[in-house]
Formats: C-alpha cells, structure tokens, sequence
C-alpha cells in the first residue's frame, strides 16, 4: 500500500515517520492491502501493454480498462479494481479519474447489461454441521485442529481473514463460555470482542477449542496453525487454508465442494440463527456487522420458508 509522500512529511524526524507511515499502512486490513496490490499490479501491467500511464491516469484509460475487464470479470470485481486505482491516485495527492461522469456512467451500462449480482457461496447451515463434524478423524492431530476451526469459526460467524489472526491470548474462557477477540476486522471495529457459548455436546466450539491448544501443546502466539505430513505443528495457518478445509469436509459428505468457501461458516451461522428465530441486533453482534443491508439478506434466507405464502397449498 502506498504512502503519501509530501513536503510535510519529509519534514518530520526519521523515526516519527516512519511511525507515521506504519499507522497509515495499517489503515486497511492485511486481505485489503493484499488485493489493492493485487488490483495496482494487474491495472500497471495492463497499462504498460497498452502504452498508457498509470499514474497519474486519466479518465480514457480507465473507461478503457474497464470495458476490457467486463467481458471477463464479475462487477464486483470491477468496483473493487476501481477503488484500488482510486487509493493509489489518493496517496500519491493526484486527482483520481474513477469518480468522473463518465466512469460512473460506465460502471451503470456494465451493471445494467451484465448484472451485479456475485455468485454467493451456499451457506453451510446447522443442519449439516453435525454431519460434517462427525465426518473428521478426531484421532488424530489434524482432525482435532479442523473440528475447532470449523465449530470455532461456525459460531463466530467470522471471515477466514479474522479466524487465523486469533492468538492464544485473545482467548478467555469465563463461567459462560469463551471470549474471542478478534484483531483483523473488516469493518474497523476496535477491539472487537465476541462470546461463544459452551453447548455441553460433541459440538461445543469452547470444548473442541481447548482439547485443540491441549494436544498441539501451545502456550502463546496464533491459535490455529499449520501441520506437516509428520504431524509436526507449525506457523500460523493461511486464511486460504480455511476454504480448503470446508471444502474438504464437504466433499466428504458427497456435496459439490465447489458451492462452499470459507465464507459458508459465516453465513452458516447467520441464516441457521434468523431460522431458529434470534433476533437482527443478535446476529450482528456475532458477525460483527455495523450496518443491516448485508444481514438482511442472511435474516430474508433465513426466513424464507417461514410463513411462506405458498403453504396454503398444503389446505388442497
């Protein structure tokens, strides 16, 4: 991620700025600084293929662009493209060129013509849990790591990002269950902290969290890590390795493990608990969320077939 560089700052003693420049670093999340740099990379390559300038850019290359990226990339793709253009234009003091008419003219005819919507994930609901938690070989290392980060991760309704950031010490286990906090956050909420309750079964998320940092023996440092082919354990575990083990299990069961991500867990949670009736504030203390448009659609999937108008076919 770039940072802004000016007369002001060259006049700031070297150590402070460099203090400066790691807060403004940190400003975005590790996944979002990832896929900025992700996004720069392509744009840049693209543009010294076609001969134009990156930075500063101007509004025809970007139409440009964007046109060539939607015969093959979803919109959601392109907005999050145009935003890392905009946040490089933005740090280096440059007016950006993604919020002129015609961009956003543009951006409303690709919309308009090739939909907007992202192909979702399914949710892996609680229905299916019990099924996929009994699937795991719990005899071994492995299979004790996977059972707690899928009931972990189910019952914080997390992203996969925030799951392997969770250290050891973000753990606290009271007479009520367990307090997470989670330090990699989306949304920008400080210090964000969420309960998990004990459910005195073979699902329990505490219990199988705890049986997991007793048989990897760790004492401090990240929760959920990596293991060899010799059972050896490791550094912290990739959030890409989350999807994989979902995706894992689920194939398991003889589902297509292609309808499930990691995403699943977090959206499993959400619709399994609009079903089950708890309340919108509910769930978005445990997601995390700070505003209803998203757990909106989590609650109306949740609630679908619940007073569903088409019932009263069951009176023929």
């Amino acid at each position: 991620m770039l940072v802004p560089e000016n007369e002001k700052f060259l006049e700031i003693e070297n150590d402070k700025l460099e203090k400066i420049k790691s807060y403004i670093q940190n400003s975005k999340s590790k996944n979002t600084q990832k896929s900025y740099s992700a996004d720069w990379k392509h744009f840049t390559e693209w543009c010294k293929s076609n001969k134009r300038s990156p930075l500063p850019s101007d509004v025809g290359t970007i139409c440009l662009y964007i046109t060539e990226l939607a015969e093959t990339h979803k919109y959601s793709t392109l907005r999050r493209r145009l935003s890392s253009i905009s946040e490089a234009h933005r740090f280096k003091r440059y007016p950006t060129p993604t919020r002129a008419f015609e961009v956003q003219a543009l951006m409303d005819g690709i919309k308009r013509e090739n939909g907007s919507r992202q192909q979702s994930k399914k949710a892996l609901m609680i229905q299916i849990l019990p099924e996929l938690i009994n699937r795991i070989d719990t005899s071994t290392i492995q299979g004790i790591r996977d059972k707690a980060i899928l009931l972990l991760g189910f019952a914080l309704a997390s992203r996969r990002s925030e799951l392997v950031s969770i250290n050891i010490e973000d753990l606290e286990i009271n007479d009520f269950g367990m307090d997470v906090r989670i330090r990699e956050t989306k949304t920008k909420n400080d210090d964000l902290v969420k309960g998990v309750v004990f459910t005195y079964n073979e699902y329990c998320p505490v219990a199988a969290t705890s049986n997991w940092i007793e048989k990897a023996g760790i004492l401090s440092g990240p929760l959920f890590r990596s293991i060899d082919r010799h059972g050896n354990i490791k550094d912290r575990l990739s959030d890409q390795s989350i999807a994989l083990i979902v995706k894992k299990y689920i194939g398991e069961l003889g589902m297509d493990e292609r309808d499930f991500a990691a995403h699943s867990l977090r959206s499993g949670l959400s619709t399994s608990a609009a079903m089950l009736g708890m309340t919108d504030i509910a769930i978005m203390k445990q997601t995390g969320h700070k505003t209803r448009e998203m757990v909106d659609r989590y609650v109306q999937a949740g609630l679908r077939y619940k007073n569903n108008a088409s019932s009263i076919l069951k009176n023929l």
